[in-house]
């Protein structure tokens, strides 16, 4: 409020006929002239403090700004700004620009925070009040709401060899100010060697897939490259959470690998299979309508080696002394059915001794007596595969475990590999037909050397013998590889020709075999050349 003097005028009257002015003595006193008087601004409130505001909650927090005029003359609105333009405050349109004495008008400031954020502002009111041009409205604000960071926004692994693995934990960090929910990992790639992890509920709280930090908490997740090939890789993840000014945060991963080296394997296929089979007869009294069976269906065992064009040795023994019973020791592809029916029959008329139902210490006997000076010289050939099958009704009862005699035998041979054992014995784990018990001690040893495990309790021995005979056989469908490959990566030729069907890689035996209809003739040269899976070791 401003204070002003009266003006005071003396009242001077003219007297006529005279020359002289005569001054009334009671002066009157006259109001100041209107041009004198001014506005006055008056604003409130000074300060509009709106405190924490909720992001999430959505809408508008609203403070009313108050326009008086406390002056006597009018006062005039010129301009309303805010000196922040940035800030999330808004103004509202004056009720009016013109204030009368002693009149109010107001206006409406809005403040919508973004995100989490402590945000200042000042309103700037232009009028024509003299003594304050600019008056100033100061703004306060906190907004409430998560703020989603994830690290790093891009990684490449760089070169990485084929087969290893590498690993990389992407943090999720809420550097807000309210809890940040996760609601999606969206994992995009063309490619089969990005792999994205799945973060792990440690609370058992939340849904799979959704993810709670409070403010400035964080969690990992992890992307994991295992490439398969050279092709270069790419992927990206999305992260899909409540942060209301990014809801969706993408960040990217890429890699690229070689292969470690490359193998090329070289194999000759023989024109004849050399294979030498020894069959090592259980004598007890229960056994002898089986070794009958196998001895008058041998004809089959013959005909099938012979159609499978292999060079074959067959005995059977049955003595303590390893020697082959009758006046051949071996069968050969030389003889006919009949004539091998007939030998194979005095091989099984050996007496019994010790060893009935101990096949292991009857085979270590027999192979014992195939070298220079034996009774058996000549059975066993360097160059052949080796196949030795226990027929019993019984356990198996050598006075040592399986796997001693695995590697008896297995010294018989360059290549552990050419040795197998198969078996003709009770069903395991239980046996079968009531008398037969499980042939334990042979079935775990035809496991750990890929033979054939045969039912004593089945009716069609010339199907036994006829699957012994193909077990046994030393026509090479199957090719050992020196080294693992990376099986996308496998190249096999025959005599110099790509081959593209008829094989497949056998993880388990690490080998290339090839179907029956594809195998390759005798002396063909098989060459299989492959990539190598990296040294993965630091």
């Amino acid at each position: 409020m401003r204070h002003r003097t009266p003006l005071i005028t003396p009242l001077i009257l003219s007297v006529a006929c005279t020359n002289e002015y005569v001054v009334v003595p009671d002066a009157q006193i006259i109001p100041p002239l209107n041009e004198t008087a001014v506005p006055d601004i008056v604003v409130t409130p000074g300060e509009a403090n709106f405190g924490q505001a909720a992001v999430t909650e959505g809408g508008e927090h609203v403070q009313v700004v108050e326009i008086a005029n406390a002056g006597d003359a009018d006062l005039h609105i010129q301009g309303i700004e805010l000196d922040n333009q940035d800030a999330p405050f808004t103004i509202s349109n004056i009720q009016s620009v013109l204030v009368t004495p002693q009149g109010v008008t107001q206006f409406e400031v809005s403040y919508s925070p973004t995100t989490a954020t402590t945000s200042e502002a000042t309103v700037l009111i232009d009028s024509d009040d003299p003594d304050t041009p600019v008056a100033q409205v100061r703004l306060l604000g906190e907004g409430l709401a998560p703020v989603i960071e994830v690290d790093p926004a891009s990684y490449d692994f760089g070169t990485v060899w084929v087969g290893c693995e590498a690993e990389l934990p992407i943090t999720i960090s809420n550097a807000g100010n309210a809890d940040l929910v996760v609601y999606d990992f969206e994992y995009n790639t063309g490619s089969n060697d990005l792999l994205f992890g799945q973060v792990e509920d440690q609370n058992g709280e939340q849904e799979e897939g959704v993810l709670t930090l409070p403010p400035s908490d964080q969690e990992e997740v992890y992307v994991s490259y295992l490439p398969l090939d050279e092709y270069d890789d790419v992927a990206y993840l999305k992260v899909v959470s409540n942060d209301p000014l990014t809801p969706e945060v993408q960040v990217s991963q890429e890699g690229a690998a070689l292969y470690y080296g490359s193998n090329l394997d070289v194999f000759e296929q023989p024109i004849q299979g050399s294979t030498d089979i020894i069959f090592a007869a259980d004598k007890s009294g229960s056994m002898s309508d089986n070794n009958a069976n196998v001895a008058n269906n041998f004809g089959v065992f013959v005909e099938t080696m012979a159609g499978l064009d292999a060079d074959f040795h067959v005995a059977v023994t049955v003595q303590d002394s390893g020697c082959i019973n009758g006046s051949n020791v071996w069968i050969d592809n030389s003889f006919s059915e009949s004539e091998a029916v007939a030998a194979v029959q005095e091989m099984f008329n050996g007496n019994a001794g010790n060893n009935t139902e101990r096949a292991f210490m009857l085979m270590e006997a027999c192979l014992a007596e195939s070298g220079t000076g034996g009774c058996n010289e000549g059975l066993v050939r360097d160059d052949a595969a080796l196949n030795l099958i226990g027929v019993s009704d019984e356990p198996e009862q050598s006075s040592n475990n399986y796997g001693y005699y695995i590697a008896l035998f297995q010294s018989y041979k360059n290549d552990p590999d050419d040795l197998v054992i198969h078996a003709i014995g009770g069903d395991y784990p239980s046996g079968c037909g009531g008398t037969a018990q499980a042939y334990t001690g042979m079935y775990e040893a035809t496991v750990a050397t890929g033979g054939e495990f045969l039912s004593i309790c089945a009716t069609d021995w010339a199907s036994h013998l006829e699957t012994l005979a193909e077990g046994s056989a030393a026509v090479l469908d199957s090719f050992a590889l020196s080294a693992t490959p990376v099986p996308e990566t496998l190249v096999v030729r025959v005599d110099g020709v790509q081959s593209a069907l008829g094989w497949a890689y056998q993880e388990d035996i690490n080998s290339v075999v090839f179907d029956h209809e594809y195998i390759p003739d005798g002396g063909s040269t098989i060459e299989i050349e492959y990539a190598l899976y990296g040294s993965c070791e630091g």
